[in-house]
């Protein structure tokens, strides 16, 4: 490969394996034995053609690493690294500077010394033998100015299988943000399927946005015949570059991070077994990265597999060493995390001294919604030909927003190709068992009534209720309701596994995916199967209203003081009730 930025990242190859640094820990862990040094300079590339020519200066105090080793360039812009036959070496893009990026917006900030190439044969490619190191390992830099008051698109699980379903992911996501001023995109894994040939398609449609686009490998990202994590994110490698690294914008430091450790094919070969954990050389080169960060630099870092959440499962859904990052974080009061994989929920879960972090402030460790949502071929059709998608938790597919302000990130959830201001979905339950009434929604529709219709009689035993599905929603936001012109009340919010205590085995469901499984269950047009949600709330229509239209309105602020607004006509009616249609 040329001498500038490439493509592939930092293999076990330069870790000890998994159950040595289960075993000695990060402490005793040994170093690789490098075999050979490498040189270079970073620099200010001022004509745009990625190659050093005579008077381009170097960049001083840049941060190159070996995938373990950090060290930061000279007034020269020179640095020097020791690596071994399967060496990715990389720069963080520093502040005031972009790296080049290529022909679908992937940036080129690396170079990749495999002289030998992948020792494995894989179905979908390895990376090809690199030849010997250059005499110096050069990586440009462009000057560009840069506001510590930008934005971050962020996908999780884009997670298409064949063609179409990127076409659907084009439609239904991409398309609507072509054009964006964002500063950057970021993928935080299962960008495809399984399929990893689907890779360079993917790429041209996510480009389409114009803006640089990172990634990191998911789950679903991995060479399932590998025998172990060892090569198991080669072709990922070969197309994308390091699964660990870390960019600087404005006042925020941005920190990548594979932790799906891979364990090797299931007994039926189709898919791989692997939890979330992060190895040793990860570690290691967090806390030699984080070692030229400044204290008041907000450090975002990002996972597939989630640091915590309160999800019943295995090892695969939960980082089963977090104490183990949380000891590098030690002492960092600005931090947030994202994830995606949770294929039934997002989340919001702060994380204190009882789950291992004893920070100032409660460590955020936040869960995404999908832009695959519960699957591409879940829900009802829209005009498109699209299905609506919507997570198990009754939150649609999507994606966000981040905004940041200096050090301080403020998140906002978009339901794909819906209004802005679509941020959540009000439910009625009758006081009858037979009676519910379900809003039809823009991204699917139960075919209820959507004017709700009460009769006194119904508030006399036991009052119907209200059940409001915030997008994204979690424990620190404030739910209010109101009806007509009364004052707003406070809502209840509903643990997410809140029946499972009561010997419920469905914990607490949302009503509106609830209601849309039973009627479409069995049909091409079937949403994901319900599963308890972490952001519902509720509350009981308040008894002695006049016979005739009402209103409720609900108000959602959530921990950045953003305001969500929604209304819904419902009707008290004197004489018999109306029944719902459908």
């Amino acid at each position: 490969m040329r001498k500038k930025a490439s493509a592939v990242t930092l293999t076990l190859g330069l870790a000890v394996s998994t159950s040595l640094v289960q075993q000695a820990g990060l402490a005793n862990a040994e170093a690789p034995a490098y075999n050979d040094t490498a040189t270079g300079v970073v620099f200010e590339d001022t004509n745009g053609n990625t190659e050093r020519d005579t008077g381009e200066p170097g960049v001083p105090d840049v941060s190159v690493s070996n995938g373990r080793e950090v060290v930061r360039t000279d007034a020269q812009g020179r640095w020097s690294l020791g690596v071994t036959d399967e060496t990715i070496l990389f720069i963080t893009k520093p502040v005031g500077y972009m790296v080049p990026v290529d022909d679908v917006q992937l940036p080129q900030f690396y170079y990749v010394h495999y002289p030998n190439g992948t020792p494995i044969e894989l179905r979908y490619g390895g990376i090809e033998p690199t030849g010997p190191l250059p005499e110096s390992v050069d990586f440009p830099l462009v000057r560009r100015a840069e506001s510590d008051r930008f934005d971050a698109l962020v996908f999780a699980d884009p997670q298409t299988r064949n063609v179409g379903e990127l076409e659907d992911f084009r439609e239904d996501v991409v398309k609507e943000l072509i054009g964006s001023d964002a500063a950057l995109g970021l993928t935080v894994g299962d960008l495809v399927n399984d399929p990893l040939d689907l890779f360079p398609r993917h790429n041209e449609i996510v480009s389409e946005i114009g803006v640089p686009w990172w990634n990191l490998p998911g789950n679903h990202d991995m060479n399932y015949d590998a025998p172990d994590d060892t090569y198991a994110t080669q072709t990922y490698k070969r197309v994308f570059g390091p699964t660990d690294y870390s960019a600087d914008y404005g006042q925020v430091h941005f920190v990548n991070m594979d932790n799906v450790d891979y364990f090797g094919q299931t007994a039926d070969g189709k898919n791989g077994r692997y939890r979330g954990f992060l190895n040793e050389t990860q570690l290691e080169w967090l806390k030699n990265d984080l070692a030229h960060v400044p204290a008041d630099k907000l450090i975002m870092i990002s996972t597939h597999i989630p640091l915590r959440t309160d999800a019943i499962g295995g090892d695969n859904i939960n980082t089963v060493n977090l104490e183990d990052l949380f000891a590098v974080l030690e002492g960092r009061e600005h931090l947030y995390s994202i994830s995606g994989h949770d294929t039934s929920n997002s989340w919001q879960k702060y994380i204190g001294a009882d789950g291992g972090w004893n920070g100032k402030e409660p460590f955020l460790s936040q869960t995404l919604a999908e832009v695959r949502g519960g699957g591409w071929t879940k829900g009802p059709l829209d005009g498109r030909g699209i299905q609506a998608a919507d997570m198990a938790d009754g939150n649609p597919n999507g994606y966000y927003t981040i905004s940041f302000d200096g050090n301080q990130q403020r998140p906002r959830f978009k339901a794909a190709s819906l209004p802005a201001d679509f941020q959540m979905r009000i439910s009625f339950e009758g006081g009858r068992p037979s009676q519910s009434f379900l809003p039809s929604g823009p991204s699917g529709s139960a075919g209820i009534s959507p004017v709700p219709t009460f009769h006194p009689r119904d508030f006399a035993k036991d009052a119907p209720q209200v059940t409001v599905n915030v997008f994204d929603g979690g424990e620190k936001h404030r739910v209010e309701a109101r009806v007509d012109d009364r004052d707003f009340v406070a809502m209840d919010y509903d643990p997410p596994f809140k029946g499972l205590t009561n010997g419920d085995p469905n914990g607490n469901l949302d009503p509106y995916i609830s209601a849309l499984y039973e009627r479409l269950k069995g049909t091409p047009e079937a949403p994901a199967k319900p599963e308890p949600s972490s952001h519902l709330w509720t509350a009981d229509l308040p008894g002695g209203l006049k016979p005739g239209p009402h209103t409720l309105t609900v108000r959602s602020t959530d921990p950045y003081g953003q305001v969500s607004q929604s209304s819904q006509v419902f009707e008290v009616v004197a004489g018999r009730p109306r029944s719902p249609r459908g």
